[in-house]
């Protein structure tokens, strides 16, 4: 009987597996799909990506609430201080929670960003958590918040 159930109960398991990895290619495509958005500066592409009641809050603040805010946020930013920037991931993970939610992990930078007299500023590198959802069988942005990595208090800012 014990050997019954496990007979039935590896093939679930696998498949599970199996979905979840699935997931995690589709997870990174679409963060895939953002970063060549970002980097062509097609801000209608970068919100696609946002589920229509997804939001986000920027490093410096801002708070977006639904796809067209998000848009708006990223036509702002692309026409003044991340004009010509580049976007590149670091590294990433995906934690799947069940077969329609997932936690995105990523370290990225941006490079190109100028300050207001023009001169050049140094990559802004940062970490982003996104929570995803599954719907329709595509996986969307539903909260998404960047930081930016400060010094430790007491430790040198070199």
């Amino acid at each position: 009987m014990k050997t019954f159930f496990l007979a039935l109960l590896m093939p679930l398991l696998a498949f599970s597996t199996a979905m979840a990895a699935g997931d995690e290619e589709a997870i990174q495509t679409r963060l895939d799909e953002f970063v060549a958005a970002w980097n062509h500066h097609d801000a209608k592409a970068m919100a696609a990506i946002w589920a229509p009641d997804g939001d986000l809050i920027n490093p410096f603040g801002r708070v977006a609430k639904g796809r067209p805010e998000v848009e708006k946020l990223f036509i702002d930013e692309h026409a003044s201080f991340m004009k010509g920037t580049t976007y590149k991931v670091t590294s990433s993970s995906v934690r799947v929670l069940g077969s329609e939610a997932a936690v995105l992990d990523f370290d990225a930078e941006i490079t190109g960003m100028k300050a207001p007299d023009g001169s050049d500023r140094p990559a802004f590198e940062h970490h982003v958590t996104i929570v995803m959802v599954k719907k329709d069988g595509a996986w969307w942005f539903v909260a998404a918040r960047p930081v930016g990595y400060l010094p430790t208090p007491g430790e040198s800012e070199s």
